[in-house]
């Protein structure tokens, strides 16, 4: 054996093909089109997703709108029922009332 040693042959790697322009706009489109699809989804679905088996606290009894900005929401919370304001300058329970509805059901 000599001093000087080989060199080891060895392939070299090909090139990795990075993808073109077009095809990271594509792609880019993509995961946009999915997450406006999620969101959307999300936001049909908002009141109605439940996780697990949690009492519901809360509940949208109606709604009417008075005007542009202003509603009424009458709310059913704890045996209670809430008749609220909702509108820019903030939200006012208008009347609270026992739920008659939980006192007439034995």
């Amino acid at each position: 054996m000599t001093g000087a040693s080989a060199p080891l042959p060895f392939k070299t790697a090909p090139a990795a093909d990075l993808p073109s322009a077009s095809e990271w706009l594509l792609a880019l489109l993509l995961c946009a089109a999915l997450l406006m699809g999620l969101l959307w989804l999300l936001r049909r679905r908002q009141g109605k997703l439940q996780w697990g088996r949690q009492a519901q606290l809360l509940k949208v009894l109606d709604r009417q709108a008075l005007s542009a900005q202003v509603q009424l929401v009458v709310l059913q919370y704890q045996g209670r029922r809430l008749l609220l304001s909702v509108g820019p300058a903030g939200t006012q329970c208008l009347r609270d009332d026992p739920d008659d509805a939980e006192e007439s059901n034995p």
